[in-house]
C-alpha cells in the first residue's frame, strides 16, 4: 500500500493528461518509494500505454537490449525493433510509426550514463526531437547525478523537464499516523529518518523494540550494514566519509573539530563535507542572529545515518558477536540524549505549522537553534537554545525537554535567563516550552506568557 504520496500522484496525473508536456524527472534518495509510486500509478492507469523499465546494469548495451525486449510487448510482430542500436533509434522508430500516446518510464536512469557519458546527450535529443506525441519519465536514486541534470545550467538535460518530482522521506506527523503512540513514532522517526521502506519494515513487527533488535542488532539484520552499502553506491572509497560521519555522530561540530578527529588538514575536509551535503546526508548549521558571519557547524541531517553512526558503526564487532544482547550496552543512557536532539528537530520542523494553526502568534521567516556565550552564576560558558523562530518584529525562544517527568517554572526561568544573551534586536519575545511528559500545575497559569507544547501539540 502506498502512503502519503497524493501530491506526487496528482502531479503525474497532470503531466500525463497535458498534451504540451513531454518529460518528467522523478528523483530522491534510495528506499524512499519512487518505484512504488510509479508502479502504483501504472496499476491505476492500466488503460494507458505505459512501458516501465528499470535499468539493472551499468552497461548501456545491456540496458538497451532489455529495454527493447520490454518494448516488444507493444510491437510483438515488428522484427526491426531487435536491430535498433541506440535509444535514439528506438525513439526515432516510434516517431516514424506514427504511434502516439506512449508513456515510457526508465527507472534508475543514472545507470545508463555511468560508463557512457554521451547517453545523457542522447536523451537531450530524445526529449527535444524524438518524442512526437509520446512522453518520457526518467527516474533516479543517485542524488548527485539527478541534481546535476536538473539544476546545473551546463548539464545536457537542464531545462528539459516539464515536471520535477522529488520523493522525500516521510515527515514526523506522517509517521505518527502510522504509529499512533507518540513514543513509538519518535523511535521510528529517530531510527529511520522517515525513509519509506525502513518505516514499512517497522510496521511488520509486534513492537518497535522487536523491530530495532532484528533490523539493527542482528548481523543479518536488514538495516545492519545498510548505511555503508548506500555510501558505496555513491562513492568508490567510503573510508574518509565514514570517519567524518563517526566524528559528527560523536559530537564534533565544526570543520576544525572534524578534521582534527579524522586526522586531516582542515582545508582537505571540505570536498568530503560538500559531497555529503550534496547527498543530503549532512547539512550545514548556521547560527541565527549571530554576529559572526562565518560561524558554521555541521550535523548529520539524515536520521537513519545519524542513528547508524552513533550506535551501530562504532559497535559493529560487539553486535556481530552477541547480537541483540549488545543493545543495552550500546544504547544505554546515550539513546535518551539522542532522542532529545531528535525531539528538538521535530518541534523546529513544525514551527511553520504552529504559525498556521495559531499556536505561534506570527509567521517566522527563519527557524533554527542559537548557540553562544551566557553568564551563569558569575561564569561565562557556551550554551544553546533549542528554538529561535523569528521575523523582523517578533521572535519565539524555546526549549524542548524529552524527559519522563513534567517540567515547570524552573525550566522557564532557566530559558528566560539564557534568552537575555540572544541578540533579539528589539523583537517582541514569546517563550516556548515543549515537553514529552507535560507540565506542572504551577506553569499552566503562565499560558498567556508562554507557549506550552505537550509532546508536539499545544496543551
Amino acid at each position: 500500500m502506498l502512503f502519503f504520496r497524493e501530491r506526487e500522484k496528482k502531479k503525474l496525473t497532470q503531466f500525463v493528461s497535458d498534451p504540451q508536456k513531454r518529460a518528467v524527472a522523478i528523483y530522491g534518495r534510495r528506499r524512499t518509494g519512487k518505484t512504488s509510486l510509479i508502479l502504483d500509478f501504472v496499476a491505476e492507469n492500466s488503460e494507458k500505454k505505459i512501458l516501465y523499465y528499470q535499468c539493472a546494469s551499468y552497461d548501456y548495451d545491456v540496458c538497451l537490449s532489455d529495454f527493447i525486449i520490454s518494448l516488444k510487448s507493444f510491437f510483438p510482430d515488428e522484427e526491426i525493433i531487435s536491430r535498433l542500436k541506440s535509444f535514439k533509434e528506438v525513439f526515432q522508430y516510434l516517431s516514424k510509426t506514427g504511434e502516439k500516446g506512449y508513456i515510457l518510464v526508465i527507472d534508475e536512469f543514472p545507470f545508463l550514463a555511468k560508463k557512457r557519458e554521451d547517453a545523457v546527450t542522447e536523451f537531450q535529443w530524445i526529449i527535444d526531437h524524438g518524442l512526437k506525441g509520446n512522453k518520457l519519465i526518467l527516474m533516479g536514486s543517485s542524488l548527485s547525478f539527478m541534481k546535476r541534470q536538473i539544476n546545473d545550467r551546463k548539464a545536457p538535460l537542464y531545462g528539459r523537464f516539464d515536471e520535477i518530482i522529488e520523493i522525500r522521506p516521510f515527515a514526523f506527523h506522517e509517521i505518527h499516523e502510522l504509529f499512533p503512540n507518540f513514543e513509538d513514532a519518535v523511535h521510528v522517526y529517530s531510527q529511520t529518518g522517515g525513509i519509506a521502506q525502513y518505516v514499512m519494515f517497522f510496521k511488520r513487527y509486534l513492537s518497535v523494540d522487536a523491530a530495532t533488535d532484528d533490523l539493527f542488532f542482528n548481523r543479518d539484520g536488514r538495516l545492519f550494514q545498510e548505511a555503508n552499502n548506500l555510501l558505496m553506491q555513491e562513492m568508490r572509497d567510503i573510508t574518509t566519509y565514514v570517519s567524518i560521519l563517526r566524528a559528527l555522530a560523536g559530537g564534533e561540530k565544526d570543520s576544525g573539530q572534524i578534521s582534527e578527529k579524522c586526522g586531516m588538514d582542515q582545508r582537505g575536509v571540505f570536498p568530503y563535507l560538500n559531497k555529503l551535503i550534496e547527498l543530503e546526508i549532512i547539512a550545514p548549521v548556521l547560527n541565527p542572529l549571530s554576529t559572526k558571519k562565518k560561524e558554521k557547524r555541521y550535523k548529520i541531517e539524515d536520521l537513519f545515518f545519524r542513528f547508524h553512526y552513533t550506535f551501530i558503526e562504532p559497535n559493529i564487532s560487539m553486535i556481530t558477536a552477541v547480537g541483540e544482547r549488545a543493545k543495552s550496552a550500546v544504547m544505554g543512557g546515550k539513546y535518551n540524549e539522542y532522542l532529545g536532539y531528535v525531539y528538538e528537530e521535530i518541534i523546529r520542523s513544525l514551527c511553520y505549522e504552529y504559525s498556521l494553526d495559531g499556536t505561534l502568534p506570527f509567521m517566522p521567516t527563519t527557524v533554527g537553534k542559537w548557540w553562544g556565550n551566557v553568564c551563569e552564576n558569575g561564569e561565562w560558558k557556551e550554551s544553546e537554545i533549542d528554538i529561535v523562530a523569528y521575523n523582523d518584529t517578533d521572535i519565539v525562544i524555546g526549549e524542548c525537554k524529552y524527559k519522563t517527568k513534567k517540567i515547570g517554572i524552573k525550566e522557564l526561568d532557566s530559558l528566560k535567563a539564557k534568552a537575555q544573551f540572544v541578540p533579539v534586536k528589539g523583537r517582541n519575545i514569546t517563550y516556548l516550552l515543549a515537553s514529552r511528559s507535560g507540565f506542572t500545575e504551577e506553569i499552566t497559569g503562565e499560558k498567556e506568557k508562554v507557549i506550552l507544547l505537550e509532546k508536539a501539540w499545544r496543551i
